[in-house]
């Protein structure tokens, strides 16, 4: 088994193939096993899938700031540290900002970029349509948090089995402690800024995967926006998901994703 070098806990399937290496970035309060299902087809090239301090109650280490441009920063350290090159990188929501910023710092390293429902300049979460409340406190919040990610919740959340592993993973601890608040206040202006510089750059080949029915993203204005910034760019929108794509429609998702990374 090969020995991986990293501060905090990871997920890594060793496909005996380091060149062309995978690495997954969780979004906003995930972790790496939310990925789950892509690391259990992918057998072509090595995966990763990285925890963030500050998400998931992760206490930092090392003074480690809790930002996005900290997590850019372990992303590069953890591909130069494990002797990775060629990497592929991918991005659920918030790590879309991280594998734009890691792009930024060392674009050698990087041979292509997946974006998965990217935080972006259109995209406000903190008013209009895509507010919403990062604190859920109760059950009743908690399914209100959860509604925007899902295609059709409701349908959801009526299903005894569902409903009650939602019930056993709400802990307000989660939302409310002081790591999640710090790295939730640091995600200003600015930050977006320097993803869209960040995107400006990219020159390799780069795929956009879009829900059709985003309840934390605007598809379409995402999708314009990427093809404004984007050179090189890929997209596709999968039917019937929301901000989850690959767990709401894994077929479509799948097929996007095999296409691309077998170019």
């Amino acid at each position: 088994m090969e020995k991986v070098i990293y501060d905090y806990e990871y997920a890594f399937k060793d496909n005996n193939n380091k060149d062309g290496a995978i690495i997954y970035c969780h979004g906003h309060n995930s972790k790496p096993e939310i990925f789950e299902m892509f690391q259990n087809y992918w057998t072509k090239t090595n995966y990763y899938a990285l925890q963030f301090p500050g998400n998931n109650l992760v206490k930092p280490v090392k003074d480690h700031k809790l930002s996005v441009y900290q997590f850019a920063q372990l992303l590069i350290n953890f591909i130069v540290d494990n002797g990775l090159k060629n990497v592929t990188l991918i991005g659920h929501s918030m790590g879309g900002g991280t594998i734009s910023l890691a792009y930024k710092l060392r674009p050698d390293l990087i041979g292509k970029l997946i974006y998965i429902a990217p935080i972006n300049k259109t995209t406000s979460l903190s008013k209009g349509k895509y507010k919403r409340n990062f604190e859920p406190k109760t059950l009743s919040e908690y399914h209100d948090f959860l509604r925007p990610l899902y295609y059709d919740f409701d349908a959801l959340i009526a299903n005894s089995e569902f409903s009650e592993e939602v019930k056993k993973a709400f802990d307000p601890e989660r939302f409310s402690n002081p790591y999640i608040k710090e790295l939730t206040m640091s995600m200003d202006a600015s930050l977006y800024d320097e993803i869209e510089s960040s995107l400006d750059s990219i020159t390799v080949p780069t795929l956009l995967i879009l829900g059709e029915k985003d309840g934390v993203i605007d598809s379409e204005s995402c999708l314009k926006y990427f093809k404004e910034y984007v050179k090189n760019l890929e997209s596709v929108i999968v039917p019937k998901s929301s901000h989850i794509i690959y767990l709401e429609n894994w077929p479509v998702f799948i097929d996007a994703m095999d296409k691309f990374l077998n170019k």
